[in-house]
């Protein structure tokens, strides 16, 4: 029986820290997202267009995605938990 709850426990624990960072992997997506509308907001040639768009927020936001989309399928689907 303490080797169930035990199991138990290391398994909440387990999404528990998963939960959280989903959640944030979710705010560096928003503000990604936020920082690459505010890239629109400045003219072509730009400076601070240029610094913002030599960042690659995009290609950061696509990873964030990928990382978003892999840990819901681990929360939705727990292996060894």
């Amino acid at each position: 029986m303490e080797r169930d709850d035990a199991e138990f426990k290391a398994a909440n624990e387990r999404i528990t820290t998963m939960a959280e960072d989903l959640r944030k992997a979710e705010q560096v997506r928003d503000r990604l997202q936020e920082l690459n509308r505010l890239i629109g907001s400045y003219p072509e040639g730009h400076a601070m267009r240029t610094r913002l768009v030599e960042l690659h927020i995009e290609r950061a936001l696509e990873g964030v995605e990928q990382d978003i989309r892999v840990l819901m399928d681990d929360l939705q689907h727990p292996r060894g938990t």
